[in-house]
């Protein structure tokens, strides 16, 4: 705990977030690594690739009805709480799922990768991030993925963002309010379960995502930490439940319902607060 520096409005930087003492590793970027003020690497880089990965996801299908997560922090003796290792799932009403790993511990041979993977119904892999590959069934190696380009609108991702918002003009923008919602609330719902985990020395057991492909997922990332990081394998991870959650109302449902529903919605400071739906109309 340290003072604020003189030319930081702690007050106005903290918002709606509840914290309680200033320290130096909040500002200016490493307030992702906190519950308080953000949601680790799945809801900050993660944000976006979750977005791409929503786009295979079929039209009529908002949110997931189960989430499940597995991580931990690994190697990192810092101040930071949010996992840097983890693996979480999610599964639609349709039974169409979302697979998301956190990778983010050095180690020698480390490979730095951001992209989406998709897993289609006839066998095939496409991965990529931009440019994309095709895996098919009984190929020896994956070849160019030729797409046509997007619609995009005039100024690109960023400007015309920012021209939309000068102009008041939402169909100026590339993505909409809901895209982004239901983009956000698929990576608070997988941290949800993983906040909610309690810490287990897996040894050698499985774990049970009631998927195969989720566990055989799950045992790569695995792999890599003992193999790769070179934790003990009897490290203890932090397993969070299997949390069910009803898309039309927003809410979790079930079993642990009550306390992953505490963490839908923050406290907010006095001055700062969110405000609702009920309140704006």
């Amino acid at each position: 705990m340290t003072t604020p520096p003189a030319d930081l409005n702690w007050d106005h930087w903290k918002g709606p977030a509840v914290i309680e003492n200033y320290h130096a590793n909040y500002v200016p970027y490493n307030w992702h690594w906190f519950w308080e003020s953000g949601n680790g690497d799945l809801n900050n880089q993660g944000t976006h690739q979750l977005d791409v990965a929503r786009w295979a996801i079929d039209d009529d299908q908002t949110h997931p009805v189960r989430t499940m997560a597995i991580g931990n922090r690994f190697q990192w003796d810092d101040q930071g709480v949010t996992p840097n290792t983890m693996f979480a799932m999610a599964e639609y009403p349709n039974g169409q799922m979302v697979f998301f790993n956190v990778r983010n511990v050095n180690y020698k041979g480390y490979q730095h990768q951001v992209f989406n993977e998709y897993y289609l119904e006839d066998g095939s892999v496409i991965t990529g991030e931009s440019n994309y590959k095709i895996l098919r069934p009984g190929a020896a190696k994956p070849e160019p993925l030729k797409l046509e380009r997007g619609d995009v609108t005039p100024g690109g991702n960023w400007g015309a963002f920012i021209a939309a918002v000068r102009a008041n003009d939402p169909s100026m923008a590339n993505g909409n309010v809901s895209d982004a919602h239901y983009g956000c609330v698929l990576g608070h719902m997988m941290n949800n379960s993983y906040r909610l985990g309690e810490e287990v020395a897996l040894s050698g057991n499985p774990v049970d995502f009631q998927n195969d492909d989720a566990t055989e997922h799950f045992e790569k990332l695995r792999s890599v930490m003992t193999d790769g990081v070179g934790i003990p394998s009897d490290a203890k991870w932090k397993l969070g439940p299997q949390l069910s959650f009803d898309p039309k109302s927003e809410r979790f449902i079930g079993e642990h319902s009550e306390e992953a529903n505490k963490l839908v919605k923050d406290p907010n400071n006095p001055g700062y607060e969110v405000p609702s739906l009920e309140s704006m109309s």
